[in-house]
């Protein structure tokens, strides 16, 4: 069932009037008739099962008959730190971040990041948050994970409050697996590096200001692949 996000005052008797890119998604790409359900999806979480009831030029009108059942209220809180990198690698991240569960995602700056600042905020902010609200609709959240503004590193490892902050380091002494085994769920912030990793500098940085340095395992991941693998261990462990 398709998923689309409103807002409550776009409820009016029980029905809502979808149109714009919405709608062109509905009666052109799904190609969606009279009679077939549809769950919305308004911007406190809740959620409404709703049928087509009549169909325009240009707008959809889907009439609520219940209220829909949330299966999300779960997931822990995850701030997912992702240095900016190179070509569809991050569009790629932020997509399956989202769609895995993520809570929010901001770009990072770091020593060895490829892609300036100045580039990432005049043409690619818009963009990202695009992606995920299309991966928000299509992996059924019950909220959309924002995409903030990039941040410079040393600024964030100083400023999250998070209960848990993790930095990913393939040479760290401490893996995943111990980390869970000996802490209790609570929200958690996720630091991974670009293609070449934080430098020694970052590491020992965020260190210092209290961040624990775990390793994944046997492989190095590529940053795009952590962006996916780590969340995924976060949310079966912690859900």
């Amino acid at each position: 069932m398709p998923q689309f996000f409103i807002s409550k005052r776009d409820i009016i008797d029980g029905s809502v009037k979808i149109t714009g890119e919405d709608f062109h998604h509905l009666s052109k790409v799904r190609r969606i008739k009279i009679g077939e359900n549809i769950l919305l999806r308004c911007e406190d979480g809740n959620a409404f099962d709703a049928v087509v009831s009549d169909v325009g030029k240009d707008w959809i009108v889907a009439k609520i008959y219940s209220e829909a059942i949330s299966l999300q209220k779960n997931i822990p809180e995850i701030t997912l730190y992702l240095a900016i990198l190179k070509s569809g690698n991050f569009d790629f991240a932020i997509q399956k971040a989202v769609e895995i569960g993520v809570s929010k995602i901001i770009p990072l700056i770091t020593e060895r990041t490829v892609v300036p600042r100045e580039k990432a905020d005049n043409h690619k902010l818009t963009r990202w948050n695009k992606i995920a609200l299309e991966a928000a609709k299509q992996s059924l959240r019950s909220s959309i994970p924002q995409v903030m503004s990039p941040e410079f590193f040393m600024d964030i490892i100083k400023r999250d409050l998070s209960d848990y902050r993790v930095i990913c380091h393939p040479g760290a002494t401490v893996d995943m697996r111990d980390f869970f085994k000996n802490n209790l769920k609570g929200s958690i912030a996720l630091l991974i590096g670009p293609e070449g990793g934080f430098s020694h500098e970052e590491i020992q940085s965020a260190l210092d200001c209290g961040w624990r340095a775990l390793n994944l395992g046997l492989t190095h991941l590529r940053a795009e692949t952590a962006a996916i693998v780590i969340p995924s261990i976060v949310i079966y462990e912690w859900s």
